[in-house]
């Protein structure tokens, strides 16, 4: 087995495509059929079954898919790490951080980073919690900025940077409803909460079941501004945590403190166990450390 085998596997199975995978890597189909049946032989399996002119991933492809990505992710990191130490600061360096963090920290992270270090190509994915957890222990990103949501990750080495309280985000109009809202009584404002594949939105619909807190309808939306427009502007309020206060100036909202108060939201930096780590990492993990612990 060559690494060119799992290189165009994967491709393969991620376009669903022999065509259009053998477009890709730029060679022939027959070509590309011949490597594959090669490792299926090497293998004694199936890796993938026909639908129409595609294929998809077999169960034992499936298998193999997270296999090879490991491998392929581990080559590349040897292939850049090398490059790092002979050629000093270059590469490429794959960030994943939660929602705030794109919209309160990124910029000026991302700005000074790239002033001392113009040869490292950023590449940042803003991603659910549960996303970033998987693809630094899958060695997708090199570096997540997250929260934590268990004592213990048994591939993840957790860093805090900072705790932030959970607030309650009403417009001003509707401010006197804060305590009625925190009493559990009736009134009459919608909830405005992100989509339930998010973690936030379990925290906070917990924290509305333990506290009985009522609304009369939920809104369901997948972007923070997006809650905080529909806040300002209509009969209905919002949990969040408390670093999209920041974000106050640019809205007319009233921030109140949670009455009982939800523990507060560990940020931290995500990074794999047990992974030899590039130069890079280390310049962005200090770069985080130096701005976001003085949040």
């Amino acid at each position: 087995m060559e690494l060119r085998h799992l290189r165009y596997f994967k491709v393969v199975a991620e376009l669903q495509h022999f065509h259009k995978a053998a477009e890709k890597l730029h060679i022939t189909q027959p070509a590309l059929s011949s490597q594959i049946k090669q490792l299926e032989q090497e293998l004694n399996t199936e890796l993938f079954v026909r639908i129409g002119r595609g294929v998809k991933l077999s169960e034992n492809g499936e298998l193999v898919l997270i296999s090879a990505q490991k491998i392929l992710n581990e080559v590349a990191l040897l292939k850049e790490s090398v490059s790092d130490i002979e050629a000093g600061d270059a590469g490429t360096l794959k960030i994943g951080v939660l929602q705030s963090i794109n919209s309160l920290y990124l910029r000026s992270l991302v700005a000074e980073f790239d002033r001392n270090n113009p040869n490292i190509s950023l590449q940042i994915e803003e991603l659910t919690n549960h996303n970033i957890e998987k693809k630094v222990i899958n060695g997708d990103i090199d570096i997540g900025i997250g929260f934590i949501l268990q004592k213990d990750y048994p591939d993840i080495k957790f860093e805090k940077l900072f705790d932030e309280k959970w607030k309650l985000i009403i417009s001003p109009t509707y401010a006197n409803l804060a305590t009625t809202i925190m009493a559990g009584e009736t009134h009459p404002l919608k909830a405005v909460l992100l989509s339930e594949y998010f973690e936030t939105r379990k925290i906070v619909d917990k924290y509305f079941a333990d506290n009985k807190i009522k609304y009369t309808n939920v809104t369901e939306v997948n972007n923070i501004s997006s809650i905080l427009d529909l806040v300002e502007g209509g009969a209905s309020f919002s949990i969040l945590p408390e670093a999209f206060s920041a974000l106050k100036a640019q809205y007319r909202l009233e921030i109140v403190d949670l009455d009982p108060q939800l523990p507060p939201r560990t940020i931290g930096i995500l990074l794999t166990k047990n992974r030899n780590r590039k130069k890079t990492v280390e310049k962005f993990c200090s770069l985080v450390r130096s701005q976001l612990t003085q949040s």
